[in-house]
Order: C-alpha cells, then sequence, then structure tokens
C-alpha cells in the first residue's frame, strides 16, 4: 500500500522502479488479514465526515457529529492482531474532545457519533498536531506534536464506539526522551509483542520538508528511525532503534563562479549570490549516499506489516553545494523516495530490499533556490557524487 504526497493511496502487490498512482482520491488505505481492501476518505467543515471504502465499493459514512473536528494525520489504523479498523480524530477548540471509532470496516450505513472519549490523566492540547495512532485491544499508543516536540502516550482503552474511556498509562515521553529527534509519523503494535514507531526529521528545525529557505540557514535534516517498544507498569521503554544518522557532517560551497557563469542568467545570478551565503559551512543530518542501504531519509509510513519484516516508505532529500574551482560543479538537490524493508530479527534494514522510486514522491520536499544547474561548462552533481 502506498501513499503519496497527495494523500493518494494505491494497493500494490510488488513494488518496482516506476510504479504508477491510479487513485485520484486523497484517502489512505489497510488490506486486512483475509485480503479485503479498505480506503478511507474524510471532509471537515461543520458535518466531520469518514468515507470508508470497501474493494472501491459504495462508501460507508461514519459521521462526527460536532463542528471543529479534524483527523489524526494518519488517521487510520487496522489492528492485524484482532482483525479491527480503527479510525481517529479529534476536536480542534476543545481540548478534551478526541474520537476514536473501533471495527469501522463492519459500518455499512451511514453511522452518527457525538461523544467523545472520555479521557483519564491524558491532556489533549489544543495547539497539538495528532500525526499517528495505533490501537489493539485495550492498548492504545497515540502521538501528537506540540511546540515542536515530538511525544508518545501510551494509554489504556476501553468501551465501544460513542463511549471509550482512555486512561494513560505513566507519562507522554518525546522523541529526545527516546533518543531521536523530529515527528513520529507511524506506529505498529505487531504480532510479536513489540511495538514499533518511526520518527522523521526532515527540512530545517521548524520547517518540515524545506530545504536552505534562507540565508542564514545552518542545519538540514533528512534522517530517521525505527523504535522498538516494550511496555512496562509505568508506560513504555525503548529496546532498540536502527536506521539513524546521529552525527552531522559539513559541506560548503567552495570556490569563486567566475563572471562568465555569474551572467549566464539572472536565476543562475541570483542563485550563485545566494549560495555565497554558505562558504562557512551547512551542517547535514543526512546520511552519506555510502550509508543509503543502513539509514533511512525519512521513514513515513508502515506500507506492509509481515511476521518477520516491516516494509516503509523512506523519503528525504540530500544537498551538494557548488564546488567552482575544481569539480567545476553548481551543486545538486537529490530526492530520495524508495520502499525499504527491516528485518525484525537482525533489527535491521535489509540492503537487497531497498527499491528507489522514479515515479512517486512520498512527500513535496522542496529547495528555495536554483541549484544543479548546466551552463557553461559546469554542471550539476549527479546522484554518484553524494
Amino acid at each position: 500500500m502506498l501513499t503519496d504526497y497527495r494523500g493518494y493511496t494505491d494497493f500494490v502487490n510488488s513494488v518496482d522502479s516506476t510504479p504508477s498512482m491510479s487513485s485520484t482520491q486523497a484517502r489512505l488505505g489497510a488490506e486486512d488479514i483475509n485480503g479485503t481492501q479498505f480506503s478511507v476518505g474524510k471532509s471537515g467543515g461543520l458535518s466531520f465526515e469518514f468515507y470508508i471504502f470497501k474493494n472501491e465499493s459504495n462508501a460507508a459514512t461514519v459521521a462526527i457529529s460536532q463542528s471543529g473536528i479534524a483527523a489524526i494525520d494518519d488517521y487510520i489504523y487496522y489492528d492485524t492482531i484482532n482483525d479491527s479498523l480503527w479510525l481517529g480524530a479529534y476536536s480542534t477548540t476543545d481540548e478534551n474532545c478526541i474520537f476514536f471509532i473501533k471495527n469501522a470496516k463492519e459500518i455499512t450505513d451511514k453511522t452518527h457519533y457525538s461523544n467523545p472519549c472520555t479521557l483519564s490523566g491524558i491532556s489533549i492540547y489544543p495547539n497539538a498536531q495528532y500525526t499517528a495512532f495505533a490501537a489493539s485491544g485495550t492498548e492504545l499508543y497515540i502521538a501528537y506534536t506540540n511546540d515542536g516536540t515530538s511525544y508518545l502516550q501510551r494509554a489504556k482503552i476501553e468501551g465501544q464506539n460513542d463511549s471509550f474511556t482512555i486512561t494513560t498509562i505513566g507519562n507522554p515521553q518525546s522523541t529526545q526522551d527516546m533518543g531521536v529527534d523530529g515527528q513520529i509519523t507511524d506506529i505498529v503494535i505487531h504480532y510479536d509483542g513489540y511495538v514499533y514507531v518511526l520518527v522523521s526529521q526532515n527540512g530545517e528545525k521548524y520547517v518540515t520538508d524545506a530545504y536552505l529557505t534562507n540565508e542564514s540557514t545552518n542545519t538540514l535534516y533528512s534522517r530517521g528511525a525505527i523504535l522498538r517498544l516494550y511496555s512496562t507498569s509505568n508506560g513504555f521503554k525503548v529496546s532498540a532503534k536502527t536506521g539513524w544518522t546521529e552525527s552531522a557532517r559539513t559541506i560548503y560551497t567552495k570556490g569563486t563562479a567566475p563572471a562568465k557563469l555569474i551572467n549566464s542568467s539572472t536565476t543562475n545570478k541570483t542563485a550563485i549570490e545566494f549560495l555565497k551565503n554558505f562558504e562557512s559551512g551547512v551542517s547535514l543530518y543526512i546520511p552519506n549516499y555510502s550509508q543509503r542501504n543502513s539509514h533511512f531519509y525519512g521513514p513515513r509510513r508502515f506500507v506492509a506489516i509481515k511476521p518477520k519484516e516491516l516494509a516503509i516508505a523512506d523519503s528525504g532529500a540530500n544537498i551538494m553545494l557548488p564546488e567552482y574551482d575544481i569539480k567545476k560543479t553548481t551543486g545538486g538537490f537529490f530526492k530520495h523516495n524508495r520502499v525499504v524493508n527491516v528485518d525484525l530479527y537482525k533489527f535491521a534494514i535489509d540492503s537487497n530490499s531497498v527499491v528507489d522510486l522514479n515515479s512517486i514522491s512520498f512527500v513535496a520536499a522542496s529547495i528555495n533556490t536554483t541549484i544543479g544547474f548546466s551552463t557553461e561548462g559546469y554542471n550539476g552533481a549527479t546522484e554518484a557524487d553524494e
């Protein structure tokens, strides 16, 4: 199951380098243990609704009868252990109002819900962005970002639709508490008893998936990790992580662009002047090209869940600054969109599983300048130069 930057989702049996998206609707999807495919769209406004399509048949509708409702970013979760499809939403105006819908795949007609979950020990922050959740039986993990920091909370969820009670287990932990940084993008409660969490940090510190946004930029990120957690009596602990780029490397704009290159076009002149700001260096928390088969650029979503491995959509970017004098290059901006498998026994990326995608972008990464242009004997860096 692949979801691109527009939110379009397609179900695929295998992944090669040139997949195409046949979907033209912004939906998220899941496939159950019987092979039935569910895709779910949403609409906001005064009447918030989820639309549930079963094998692309006519949609059943779940309506939450309150205004100011927003979907959790990754608002669909399929519990493979209990064969249950969950949906999640929250209020943007009432900090104590959150909705979870269980067994959504059994809904065949329009159904209305109006009672948010009763919360015990959990704080719903009015300015928070809820990014992902996972539910299995009474176990619930929910991720949110508040004031620029991403947190994970474990809780117990009991009851039925329209009458859930959620009780926290322990305190929330930030990604920094868990030994990484960035935003939690997806969660799965696995058959093996562990909980797996994807964390992605991309772009600049407070600007996701945008690079070199201004002349004072000094640090860029395109990294991530998968964390393996186990439950404890007072919450959870991290047992392992993999794929994380721990330290930075520094790149520089080198050399002097000749007048002929500067004057080759107004666009090129503007770019050369902008990139001159980075002669003192930019720190990159981005894998080297040689590390691409062991490190993440930015894991975004689990695309397949198996007993022995997890397939993950990984997306990010790398950058090279100009080296005018010796290499005669004008730099380069390289977007990476791929699917990688994590071997759960070795708990490492399977280097033989990495598939680079040429026709799908999982995120809309951007750079605020022209870089990597070719003219007047100068060329953009190539991916091999990374």
